[in-house]
């Protein structure tokens, strides 16, 4: 077990020859986003830029292409084919609900109302093959919302609507059913997608970083709510970086269980699923099932949402530079501490944002640097 260093943490940076263009450096594709989490794919995105990563294409539903459009013009955004949330009316025919209006959120009206989720097609997978392909590195996961959630939904209090269970065949992308004369019909999320994903990257050499609720749906394969399990087979050079209950759903282990023996349980799943794994918290374990490394740097500034998103970016900018996966899992962690510990200065603990860090990971580089 080995604990993070600036000596060390130095001399795996990776080189900046003078002699190079953008492909020098790589091409990061994030997959990441979704109706509510746009924030993550513009923090996971830009970040991967930050330490270096010589291109990055974020693919996502046009609502998020746009909005990151928006924020940055570094970033090449790819829009997904997407579904279309539906309405039955009581004979049974479909509406597409894009063409009704919506009511006052106190309408006594019992139509049922929705909005559009754009949750991604499986077929895009088609879309990304060609950049699946070509990236140095793929990243998928932040804020890409696996799962369908029932606030992206209006509906009226005289309808119930049952969730689809996981543990339908996943590419099935089965609609949703309430039993009543007036119906829900709509995509079950991101979870056919995913997993028509994950089967298109089997075999993919390049490194792919999974985080957020990529993890979940991976947890939710192997230990499904119904009787049947599938078999997980990450690809070769993979990356996850779960937090303590994003572990606990992986290894179907207590929290607390996790936090008693984190370098342990680290290990475990490092080798258990062939992968490098990011225990995230508090001195983030990094373990590749063999090699363990504590992480010295951070302070609880990073206790705030989207700066594992940033942890995400920065690890797969590493890994497009030409970086093992376990090098810039360590790189990536202990510059997002750093780069923590810096702007608390300036900004304290309590008011650095996710987006400061953002402008913080400069200087944590030229700290290594001077070393």
């Amino acid at each position: 077990m080995n604990t993070l260093t600036l000596e060390y943490i130095k001399s795996i940076l990776p080189p900046r020859p003078d002699n190079s263009h953008k492909m020098t450096f790589g091409h990061v594709l994030n997959i990441a986003g979704s109706l509510h989490y746009r924030g993550a794919a513009y923090l996971s995105s830009l970040s991967a830029l930050r330490v270096g990563a010589g291109y990055v294409t974020l693919a996502s539903s046009p609502s998020v292409c746009d909005s990151v459009s928006a924020l940055t013009p570094n970033v090449v955004t790819l829009p997904l084919l997407t579904h279309v949330t539906e309405r039955h009316d009581d004979a049974g025919q479909a509406t597409d609900l894009l063409s009704t209006k919506m009511q006052p959120s106190n309408t006594q009206s019992s139509d049922l109302q929705a909005i559009d989720v754009q949750a991604i097609d499986k077929r895009a997978v088609l879309q990304l093959r060609d950049k699946l392909n070509q990236a140095s590195v793929i990243s998928m996961g932040s804020g890409l919302s696996i799962g369908h959630s029932t606030d992206q939904l209006i509906i009226s209090p005289n309808i119930s609507t049952n969730i689809s269970s996981l543990a339908n065949p996943p590419l099935s992308n089965k609609h949703l059913s309430n039993g009543h004369s007036q119906g829900l019909s709509v995509p079950d999320g991101n979870n056919g997608f995913f997993y028509a994903l994950l089967t298109e990257i089997q075999a993919n050499p390049n490194p792919v970083i999974f985080d957020a609720d990529a993890l979940n749906f991976i947890s939710h394969l192997l230990h499904p709510s119904g009787p049947s399990k599938t078999s997980i087979n990450l690809p070769k050079n993979s990356i996850i970086t779960p937090h303590p209950k994003e572990l606990s759903k992986l290894l179907n282990v207590d929290v607390s269980e996790i936090q008693a023996k984190r370098v342990h349980y680290a290990s475990i799943a490092a080798k258990q699923l062939n992968t490098v794994v990011v225990l995230k918290g508090k001195h983030s374990v990094i373990s590749d099932g063999e090699r363990v490394f504590i992480n010295p740097t951070g302070n609880s500034a990073l206790a705030k949402a989207g700066t594992g998103d940033v942890l995400t970016g920065m690890i797969s900018g590493f890994c497009a530079q030409g970086v093992s996966p376990i090098n810039a899992a360590c790189l990536g962690v202990y510059l997002h501490g750093l780069a923590g510990d810096i702007a608390a200065e300036d900004l304290s603990q309590y008011g650095m944002l996710a987006s400061d860090l953002l402008n913080y990971i400069p200087n944590a580089i030229l700290k290594v640097l001077a070393v």
